[in-house]
């Protein structure tokens, strides 16, 4: 929300402490990342994530599961009770390893208030927690990468040698959280950190003014499983059991389902426009879908982990993209759209700045006329040279890379090998 950024911007606000740096020569002996999802129960495709089991391959590793940002009211937030629980079990969990990836999660312990008051107090338990965490992990000269404005106080008040600020979204403009104290919070994380990383040219000129060497990073895609999953010219390809025989054709969407970027009317106009076919869901749902999934040819299918994701989705006759038009959208980049691309069917999606350099690849369009007249030309699409072009534009495109980008900022020694996630 840019208004709420510029109020912070020009309005007083709590200094940032000094950060001060920790002693010793050479790299960084571990990163703490402070996610924006929660490593037990949200979508494991998103950038923090992919970077932090990149990371873990390199350095002692720590996620530490985000605190949010909001209050979950019951008759106002949607699943308010359902993200209660879900918090609970994963607090429940503690510290623990990941067997496959080698990166340490921790469910901290904080209070679910946000004001400018209980931001602070959680601050300082976060803080606290982290420092222990630390000396546990023997890190001694950590790094940090930060995704949640939230956490900020607790950044602040430890010493790194490093700090990332994963720009990733303008999360002053989400509904239902305080706009002006977070604008603030993420002014402050500005200023603080040694470099910001964007995947949005939008937001990151919007910044220009405050982020310290601002980079701009953007996306990286599984090219190689995604793509395999699906080979040119569709041969015989064995889907997953209890999918493969949907009604044609399959219209789909994977990725996180939340309430203020899924555009529910649109998703059931949808499912009615290609009735009997089937409107294919893979995700974790984290919004009221009760409408979409009253139409008989929905399908949901829960969260899935990366590496099952494409053999679902090359199911897909035309992935789509039908999120609101709002100003929180307006500033995001979906990793899903180089994933569609990678794995090669028509995208049709709801337009965003984002996708502007895909311009004649996807169909990006603004009305729910528009998407819906969109959608009938893709179903009817008939040419291997564009999928060709599709995965072709996204080719280059590696995790790995952006791993390794990230890994400079924060001082870690990092080289890409093919043993690399």
């Amino acid at each position: 929300m840019f208004d709420a950024f510029a109020m912070a911007v020009h309005a007083p606000t709590r200094p940032a402490r000094p950060r001060k740096i920790v002693a010793g020569e050479g790299p960084c002996d571990g990163v703490v990342f402070f996610g924006n999802v929660d490593w037990w129960y949200h979508n494991r495709g998103h950038s923090s994530v992919r970077t932090a089991v990149r990371m873990a391959k390199h350095v002692p590793s720590l996620f530490v599961n985000s605190i949010g940002m909001r209050i979950p009211v019951p008759g106002r937030t949607e699943i308010a009770w359902r993200r209660y629980v879900r918090k609970l079990k994963s607090l429940s969990k503690g510290l623990r390893r990941d067997r496959e990836t080698g990166l340490w999660v921790y469910t901290p312990f904080f209070v679910p208030k946000y004001s400018a008051r209980w931001v602070e107090v959680n601050g300082a338990l976060l803080a606290a927690q982290v420092r222990v965490l630390r000396r546990h992990l023997g890190m001694e000269r950590p790094s940090a990468f930060v995704s949640m404005p939230t956490m900020a106080p607790a950044v602040e008040r430890l010493p790194w040698l490093r700090v990332v600020f994963e720009r990733c979204d303008d999360f002053a403009a989400l509904p239902e959280a305080d706009a002006p104290m977070v604008a603030g919070l993420e002014k402050r994380l500005l200023t603080l950190c040694d470099y910001a990383a964007y995947v949005s040219p939008e937001l990151m000129e919007r910044d220009r003014h405050w982020a310290a060497s601002p980079q701009l990073i953007g996306h990286g895609v599984d090219f190689e499983a995604l793509s395999s999953s699906r080979p040119l010219g569709r041969p015989s390809v064995s889907f997953p059991k209890g999918i493969a025989d949907l009604p044609r054709p399959v219209v789909g969407f994977f990725g996180a389902m939340d309430d203020y970027r899924m555009d529910v009317d649109l998703m059931v106009k949808i499912a009615r426009t290609i009735a009997p076919g089937t409107l294919l869901l893979i995700g974790p749902e984290q919004m009221d879908l009760s409408r979409v999934k009253a139409e008989p040819n929905v399908r949901l299918v829960g969260q899935l982990s990366p590496d099952r994701i494409g053999p679902h989705a090359a199911l897909f006759d035309v992935g789509i993209i039908p999120f609101l038009r709002n100003e929180f959208n307006l500033q995001c980049s979906p990793v899903k759209l180089k994933e569609y691309l990678a794995i090669g069917f028509p995208v049709v999606a709801t337009a965003l700045p984002a996708y502007r350099p895909y311009a004649g690849l996807i169909h990006s369009v603004e009305t729910h006329d528009q998407f819906l007249t969109a959608l009938r030309q893709a179903l009817n699409e008939d040419d291997p040279d564009r999928s060709l072009r599709r995965r072709e534009a996204v080719a280059g495109d590696d995790w790995d890379q952006v791993a390794a980008r990230m890994a400079e900022m924060l001082a870690v020694e990092f080289a890409v090998d093919d043993n690399d996630l």
